[in-house]
């Protein structure tokens, strides 16, 4: 649940996903026919931890799925490497994000200086 409300909130992120990319929720933890259809089509196991794919118009996968690793960074970087495979412009904001994320990882510091 962290990962919808703390990730997928990020409002770059959506605006990422509405505007460059076409997203679709599969439920693994609902009953229901085509969810369970989708589920098994692409291999995934029912009440297992989420996982984002990036697909072309024939269901196949242009990148590695996403799992495991469910930060914001990996998820940006992963749609700059779908839009890289889908052979797509990457926009320079979603690049920003991707820097701003992995100096976020690292560990950023900050410092102030004036001038007199």
């Amino acid at each position: 649940m962290d990962y919808g409300r703390q990730v997928m909130t990020h409002p770059l992120l959506v605006e990422a996903a509405e505007t460059l990319f076409v997203p679709a929720c599969v439920y693994n933890n609902t009953k229901g026919d085509a969810d369970e259809r989708v589920l098994k089509s692409f291999g995934e196991r029912s009440w297992n931890n989420p996982v984002v794919r990036f697909l072309n118009a024939d269901r196949k996968d242009l990148i590695p799925k996403v799992h495991k690793d469910w930060s914001l960074a990996r998820l940006v970087n992963a749609m700059i490497a779908a839009l890289k495979a889908s052979k797509r412009d990457v926009p320079a904001w979603l690049r920003l994000l991707a820097e701003e994320q992995a100096s976020r990882q690292k560990g950023v510091r900050s410092a102030a200086f004036a001038m007199t």
